[in-house]
């Protein structure tokens, strides 16, 4: 009996979608933040703020009080491409020879699972970079795409800042942050402060010192946590990438405060990899739109080097 396979979806088609997901969501920043998806361009995120006022319940009589405001921050994503190729023919005078194939109509690509998954992680990178550093003025291809957090804050009134001197230690740093946050942020939801890993390496050396993190009874190597509550608080510090070697040192807020805008629903998003019969060679494609922006910048603090 013949194996009927008309009803199913060409292979390359069964994993490209979950690939490209991992690429454009992996990234540590874009765990962290508040994901929407189905964006196609410049998208209006609505915001409802609602205040009241109490009356006095013993009289009669209408007094109105209270409002609910509503108003827009714009999201701008940016449209990305990666177009990579990938000639198999490069291998013949190294070790990996023996996974060439010569013949016409006999061609794959030898390791293709890894390069795909090179590209994957190099996306992934980069986007998380750019969700922070990104600038649509800059000159570095992989961050004029769309305006990061940075870029954001920066033009926004935040809730506070505090400048940091060159003389703090990084407690100093991350403290001083912690003051600045609103006591409204943490009715809104999970409160945390993001910082690099430069900065977050130096606090986990700086709490074990101060004695705010025992580690005792060492039997075995103990790894760094993935987070750290600050001392006394609720607050916890997320380490990112997009923020080593920076200016700015820290970012606090609610976390749902911070958003990451995709699509991943239609066919405007693409992973895909094949063999061109006309270039004679392999080629890797990647479409995707991105773009970051924070609901309340009131409910955000800073700490910045002047």
């Amino acid at each position: 009996m013949a194996i009927d396979v008309t009803k199913l979806p060409a292979y390359t088609e069964e994993h490209r979608l979950p690939l490209l997901r991992n690429a454009v969501v992996g990234n540590r920043t874009a765990q962290e933040f508040n994901l929407y998806t189905g964006l196609k361009g410049k998208t209006a995120l609505n915001l409802l703020n609602t205040t009241v006022t109490f009356g006095d319940g013993a009289s009669c009589g209408w007094n109105e009080a209270g409002k609910s405001e509503m108003s827009q921050r714009m999201i701008e994503p940016g449209y990305i491409k990666v177009n990579m190729s990938f000639c198999d023919k490069a291998l013949l005078k190294t070790w990996a020879n023996y996974s060439v194939r010569i013949a016409a109509g006999q061609k794959t690509l030898p390791f293709e699972e890894d390069f795909m998954a090179g590209g994957i992680d190099a996306i992934k990178a980069n986007l998380g970079k750019a969700m922070w550093q990104g600038d649509t003025s800059s000159g570095d291809a992989n961050l004029n795409k769309f305006n990061g957090m940075i870029k954001i804050l920066k033009d926004a009134s935040v809730a506070g800042t505090y400048t940091v001197q060159d003389s703090d230690s990084v407690s100093t740093i991350i403290n001083k942050t912690y003051n600045l946050i609103p006591s409204a942020a943490y009715e809104k939801g999970e409160v945390v402060m993001f910082v690099g890993y430069d900065t977050y390496r130096a606090y986990i050396q700086e709490l074990i010192a101060n004695g705010n993190l025992v580690i005792t009874n060492v039997v075995q190597d103990v790894a760094m946590p993935t987070s750290v509550l600050i001392p006394g608080s609720n607050v916890r510090v997320i380490p990112v990438g997009g923020l080593d070697n920076q200016n700015v040192k820290a970012v606090a807020s609610y976390r749902d405060n911070f958003i990451y805008g995709v699509d991943l629903t239609g066919d405007e998003e693409k992973l895909d990899m094949w063999y061109s019969q006309d270039n004679r060679e392999f080629r890797l494609a990647v479409e995707f739109l991105a773009g970051v922006q924070v609901a309340y910048p009131d409910m955000v603090a800073v700490a910045k080097k002047a």
